[in-house]
């Protein structure tokens, strides 16, 4: 993970090295409480240079195999749940991101700062389908924003995460990014989705999904029930899915030419 950020763009990487005294560490690294006792601690110094910062907490106990400090969370009903080990960690990431942005609320860095809190997916992808499109529905809040308290049920993707910061953080710039600044209304919504090599786009209640060394396939999708049917092709989905070809096109292609980099000033 941290030649994957220092290849992409991060400039200070603050790992499980740099933390004292962790009170637990497991394969992935040191608990939630650890990350983010640290993580404030980094805040709190970022705020006291006085100029804009972007920080990232990637956290990892809501990831299997699960493994988290023993007796911080209990369940109020177990029964016969097989899936103890993993409800636990979901419970404990809950508690330990609370407690950050309890002790943030009281930081010198709290009042100018947006905070985005964003899954990368569900606990657990499934399905018969090429992509179980309902696997993919995570949540996203964004705190410290003209928005607060505010319920977007519009189809957002994570590409449109970014450029909607920027937008709350007052920048007007050009970037390379293809989201959606969410601050403004688009008159299709879509997201996109990668599930091992199959790549799906979603645009309003249509998907399509693209598989190497197959056919395209169609699907409608019922946000609210959460399932998806599979459609036969017709123009308006062979248009879907040129739209989805030059989306998996262009991210490959502008990461391995490096086209997204913007000229530099004169």
């Amino acid at each position: 993970m941290k030649s994957f950020f220092l290849g992409n763009g991060f400039q200070d990487i603050v790992d499980m090295n740099d933390i004292a005294e962790p009170q637990f560490t497991s394969s992935w690294g040191v608990s939630d409480e650890d990350l983010f006792i640290q993580a404030d601690k980094e805040l709190s110094y970022l705020a006291q240079q006085q100029r804009p910062f972007f920080s990232l907490i990637f956290t990892s106990s809501n990831h299997d195999p699960f493994d988290i400090p023993e007796n911080k969370v209990v369940l109020d009903a177990v029964g016969t749940n097989e899936h103890v080990k993993r409800d636990l960690a979901i419970k404990y990431a809950d508690m330990a991101l609370g407690q950050f942005i309890e002790r943030a609320k009281h930081s010198e860095y709290w009042q100018d700062t947006v905070f985005l809190i964003v899954a990368d997916h569900d606990v657990r992808v499934y399905g018969r389908e090429p992509v179980p499109i309902k696997s993919f529905h995570i949540p996203g809040v964004i705190l410290n924003s003209p928005f607060d308290g505010i319920q977007d049920d519009r189809l957002v993707s994570q590409i449109d995460l970014p450029v909607t910061l920027l937008s709350l953080a007052g920048i007007e710039a050009a970037t390379p990014m293809t989201g959606f600044d969410r601050t403004k209304h688009y008159p299709v919504e879509r997201a996109l989705m990668q599930y091992y090599d199959n790549f799906a786009y979603l645009e309003n209640d249509k998907a399509v999904v693209l598989m190497p060394g197959q056919r395209a396939s169609y699907w409608s999708y019922n946000k609210a029930s959460k399932t998806q049917t599979s459609l036969s092709t017709g123009n308006k989905l062979v248009t879907l899915k040129n739209k989805a070809l030059a989306h998996a096109l262009y991210i490959t292609m502008a990461y391995q030419k490096r086209l997204y980099q913007l000229p530099q000033p004169k």
